[in-house]
């Protein structure tokens, strides 16, 4: 595992109600890098301002390429803000919430899809 600190409290929350696919909306700063039964590998990209609508992820890896701040909101409507750490990792639990790019970020997500 790469050396780095552990990204505590963004995108940690897991919600019951699970959502939408992120790949259903094909917003431009997540794509799909690989993908087999078990597992998907995507790229989060969003430049400052880049915002993704309301999605669910199954329990899954986030490896911190680019470092920045994130406004994560959930199902509820509570938003917190969160900084990324480059080559951080952080392991999540699954979640289900929307998400806006304060500044520029690049992470590599691994989800369990089972």
């Amino acid at each position: 595992m790469p050396k780095g600190v552990f990204v505590v409290g963004i995108l940690m929350l897991a919600c019951p109600a699970f959502g939408q696919d992120v790949m259903t909306y094909h917003v431009k700063h997540i794509s799909v890098l690989a993908e087999d039964r078990d597992l998907r590998v995507l790229r989060y990209a969003p430049k400052k301002g880049d915002r993704t609508p309301m999605h669910s992820h199954p329990a899954s890896v986030l490896y911190v390429i680019k470092g920045g701040r994130i406004k994560t909101t959930l199902p509820d409507g509570t938003s917190t803000t969160s900084t990324l750490k480059a080559g951080s990792a952080l392991l999540r639990p699954p979640v289900t919430h929307a998400d806006e790019a304060l500044d520029d970020v690049e992470a590599i997500l691994i989800e369990r899809k089972r």
